[in-house]
């Protein structure tokens, strides 16, 4: 197997890791908590053990990201079975949760643009 591939076995797990973890959120979760959730990214640790899981909410404040960390955390089993269905692993990962602070950051920023322009 070539070792120049585009992109690491640990990235490519990670992106199907997202691809479920996003699925199964969107069509097969009805918990309130996690309304308006939105799975940003995945990262996988290089020896496959951890995975980290970022997301980001539409709408909300403090007490609502802790209410889907919350959220996530209830469901990790789901999540577990689910890869375990899709995907063949030696092991199972660790599911890790993240809020994901760049969205808003990203909307600061242009808030910020858009204000100097109007002053311009």
């Amino acid at each position: 197997m070539p070792k120049n591939l585009p992109y690491d076995r640990a990235q490519r797990i990670a992106d199907e890791i997202h691809h479920i973890i996003a699925t199964v959120c969107y069509t097969k979760l009805s918990d309130p908590r996690l309304q308006g959730l939105e799975i940003t990214h995945v990262k996988m640790t290089k020896d496959l053990q951890t995975v980290r899981i970022y997301y980001h909410l539409r709408v909300g404040d403090d007490k609502h990201r802790r209410n889907a960390h919350k959220g996530l955390e209830s469901a990790s089993g789901y999540f577990k079975r689910a890869i375990a269905d899709e995907m063949t692993l030696r092991y199972m990962p660790v599911i890790e949760y993240f809020y994901d602070e760049t969205v808003d950051l990203e909307e600061k920023m242009e808030n910020l643009m858009s204000k100097k322009d109007q002053h311009a």
